[in-house]
């Protein structure tokens, strides 16, 4: 009995919290009934400002809009982008034939931004609600973390009648959000494709792009071009010079498998930067992106110890879609990889001819004496490339000229570890493998132009 009333007090403290004007009665009542040990008379009227107290509270309560008086709903977009802004619209309809102040907390996921909070981190409103009226709460949310989130209950608070007393009720709202990578590098890369300047973001020029047959996309002219790619028709629609860029191979398949073990939470740079997988994710979308528009059928496969996703390669305008849906929720799991499982299910599918690009990042010696044997066994049938994302501090460190024995000591390590790396890459190059050791932090470009360069070179 004791912690049944125990349990009915916590929940009566939730519902209901005091005022002013409630705890101004309570001080009369307590200094009524301190006078009358000195003056008796006071005990009397003591008692009868506690009735009169009491009955206020039981009218107050009996008067005031109960939880079901009011109707609380939360509309946002089912659907946002890592790192951009996105509105959130609370509505709060009033049920009662009275007005009522209120206020509304809202409880969103820890791994948003908060932006246009009136009251800081947690979004908060005062307001006061006319009878049978309705309001509305807007403020926007920054994701910073791609991924499955879910916005919590809606608290919202209305003053009795009276005022003795202000009601608490929690509304059980929660509505789910599908948190995308940031899609921004495609859009900078059309820009610039546009105008022929994706040299800015690092890609360089393949030899023989722009020398093939089949046409590929209209661009601005720039001072290099030949003349003799010059669509006059497109020059006398813009009213400038507008280039024809021409592909020598299409149609081709690519595979891109994307290591999501525990190496892949890592952070190349520290806790404040992006994680490996992170740069991964945003490195193949960009690089699905630019192949699909070139005409080539992309696929993908992610793993772990175990197949997590696999994705055929195709050519389709929703196949970029495809690739975002079975990368926006993946998180690096507790396992080391197992390449042979990957390796064998991929060559289970019986693909063509394709480029195979692996993302990874070994740091055990018996994880590359697996992937060596394994992923050396799609040459010369396909074109294998293993990708892999070097340390930028351990770059620095065994190029940094030694000060102290610390620092000496900080460099031979570093050049110890850049040493097993050559040794892996030179193991897979043997076995017909394509290497490429990239600074985590220039992945995206790095593997673009390698990719430019197989195609000029036309190898698949």
């Amino acid at each position: 009995m004791t912690r049944q009333r125990a349990s009915r007090f916590k929940h009566f403290a939730a519902m209901y919290k005091p005022t002013w004007r409630s705890l101004f009665l309570l001080l009369l009542v307590l200094l009524c009934l301190g006078l009358s040990y000195y003056w008796f008379w006071l005990l009397m009227g003591g008692l009868l400002v506690t009735a009169v107290s009491l009955l206020l509270l039981r009218t107050d309560a009996s008067q005031t809009p109960g939880v079901a008086g009011f109707v609380l709903t939360r509309n946002h977009n089912q659907q946002m982008t890592q790192a951009q802004p996105s509105p959130v619209t609370i509505t709060v309809e009033n049920l009662t034939a009275q007005a009522v102040d209120i206020e509304v907390w809202d409880a969103v996921p820890a791994l948003f931004t908060m932006l246009q909070a009136p009251h800081g981190r947690t979004p908060q409103w005062l307001t006061t609600l006319k009878p049978h009226g309705r309001t509305q709460f807007t403020y926007q949310v920054r994701p910073t973390k791609r991924g499955d989130h879910v916005f919590g209950a809606l608290i919202l608070r209305w003053t009795s009648r009276r005022g003795l007393f202000i009601r608490q009720a929690s509304y059980t709202v929660p509505t789910h959000v599908k948190v995308y990578p940031n899609l921004l590098q495609i859009r900078q890369y059309e820009q610039l494709a546009r105008h022929g300047r994706q040299i800015q973001i690092g890609l360089r020029q393949s030899q023989q792009f722009g020398s093939g047959s089949e046409f590929e996309q209209l661009r601005d002219y720039v001072p290099d071009d030949d003349y003799r790619r010059i669509s006059w028709k497109a020059t006398a629609r813009q009213g400038k010079p507008i280039t024809m860029d021409f592909s020598p191979e299409r149609s081709q398949n690519i595979v891109l498998l994307v290591d999501m073990s525990r190496r892949m939470g890592t952070r190349p740079l520290g806790m404040a930067r992006t994680t490996r997988l992170d740069l991964i994710i945003n490195a193949v979308l960009l690089f699905s992106y630019v192949a699909l528009k070139r005409g080539d059928r992309v696929g993908m496969l992610t793993f772990a110890g175990d197949i997590h996703k696999y994705i055929p390669p195709r050519s389709s305008a929703a196949q970029l879609m495809l690739l975002v849906e079975g990368l926006y929720n993946v998180e690096p799991q507790a396992t080391e990889p197992d390449y042979a499982r990957a390796l064998y299910y991929l060559q289970t599918q019986r693909q063509r001819r394709s480029l195979i690009v692996l993302l990874t990042d070994p740091t055990r010696q018996d994880a590359v004496e697996t992937l060596v044997p394994h992923l050396g066994a799609f040459s010369p049938h396909h074109l294998p490339l293993c990708v892999t994302l070097s340390d930028p501090n351990v770059l620095s460190a065994a190029q940094r000229a030694p000060y102290s024995m610390d620092a000496l000591q900080e460099r031979a390590l570093a050049e110890q570890i850049l040493d097993e790396r050559l040794m892996w890459r030179q193991l897979l190059e043997r076995r017909g493998v394509m290497t490429m050791d990239i600074p985590a932090y220039h992945l995206t470009a790095g593997l673009l132009n390698k990719y430019l360069e197989i195609k000029g070179q036309t190898r698949i």
